[in-house]
């Protein structure tokens, strides 16, 4: 139990602080170049959930099972990236600062991902959502990013 009070309260943070920088201008973002296979608002929410839940599997296993540190590390700073990135992209609109958040937000879900493997793999299974999740959102922001 100890294990999802800290993942939920760990998530909600994270969540809590993009939401709170998520200030969308829809002039801004529909004169942007996207790429194709960017998803519609309503899927790209389902992706998110999907990705919280796949966070919170992963750190509520790591405290079940002891296995705090370094990891927790790597997941701060992966939800420092992940706030960072709304910040600057959505907030102050700077597509340069968004792509240097989502890939350091990429390099830590890998190096969680690659982590997990190597440890337990049923983590590593857990967290791979998140870690597709990353994969995308760095693509989708990386033409953004090449086309405008």
């Amino acid at each position: 139990m100890l294990g999802i009070v800290a993942a939920l309260f760990c998530t909600l943070i994270v969540a809590g602080l993009c939401s709170y920088f998520f200030k969308l201008d829809l002039k801004w973002y529909v004169e942007l170049n996207k790429p194709i296979f960017l998803v519609s608002g309503g899927w790209f929410t389902v992706f998110v959930a999907a990705s919280y839940l796949s966070s919170i599997l992963a750190i509520s296993r790591l405290v079940e099972f002891k296995h705090i540190f370094p990891s927790m590390i790597f997941f701060a700073i992966l939800g420092f990236c992940s706030v960072m990135f709304v910040m600057s992209f959505f907030y102050f609109k700077n597509i340069i600062a968004g792509l240097v958040f989502i890939t350091l937000s990429l390099a830590m879900a890998y190096t969680l991902f690659v982590r997990f493997l190597l440890k337990d793999v049923k983590i590593a299974v857990e967290f791979l959502p998140a870690f597709l999740f990353y994969v995308y959102c760095f693509l989708c922001i990386m033409s953004i990013a090449m086309n405008n």
